[in-house]
């Protein structure tokens, strides 16, 4: 461990330093699990129905930084189109470039803050680099409607529903911003050491005319 430490560093300048050298680890662990997934799915998959077609790399930003990883493509016999079992298997899309947890950990920032740029801020201060736009946050916000309106589970009586708005200044327009209410129904906290997170949270965007409640 000395090797890493130099005379004269501040705390926050060693902290930094080995957050930077856990952050480059994990990711490297990651790119690992992900690629070894996908060659034990090219092993198990019913060669009759799909056929290797390519190998290539894909970017994905995620907490750990930015993670290249190499996985298969195939040509689906049976619906006739193309496909990644990786991304089938653990439910994301790679194409999008963007982990789960990182567009879930953008998300609720915006929900929970004041504005999207300061979304972006406080996630470039958490990853270590500039990884999304303010423009990009408030992009994830409004496909969520879709993407992320699925059943509740619930398991209790009770279900909250928090509310609040954020005010869009519209860029190159000459129309004036707009405040976009943003809804989060969860139920309940639960605190895992020393942080409280939402139990079964979902995220939604408000953009009728009628009353939020």
């Amino acid at each position: 461990m000395q090797q890493f430490i130099t005379g004269g560093q501040t705390l926050k300048e060693l902290e930094a330093e080995l957050f930077g050298m856990l952050q480059k680890t994990y990711g490297e662990m990651l790119q690992q699990v992900l690629e070894w997934l996908d060659e034990e799915l090219a092993k198990q998959r019913d060669k009759t129905r799909y056929y290797l077609k390519d190998k290539r790399t894909v970017r994905l930003q995620t907490l750990f930084g930015e993670v290249e990883v190499r996985r298969n493509d195939y040509l689906d016999r049976e619906k006739g189109v193309y496909t990644c079992l990786l991304d089938a298997f653990l439910g994301f899309d790679g194409a999008k470039g963007v982990s789960p947890l990182l567009e879930e950990t953008a998300i609720e920032l915006a929900v929970t803050g004041s504005s999207y740029r300061q979304a972006a801020e406080a996630l470039e201060k958490m990853v270590g680099y500039a990884v999304m736009s303010h423009e990009t946050i408030r992009q994830l916000i409004l496909q969520a409607t879709v993407d992320k309106h699925r059943p509740m589970e619930r398991k209790q009586q009770v279900l909250f529903v928090e509310a609040d708005g954020l005010y869009v200044k519209r860029q190159r327009s000459r129309r004036r911003g707009k405040e976009e209410k943003i809804l989060a129904v969860h139920q309940g906290w639960e605190v895992n050491g020393k942080r409280v997170s939402l139990v079964g949270k979902r995220h939604y965007v408000h953009d009728t005319k009628e009353p939020v409640v």
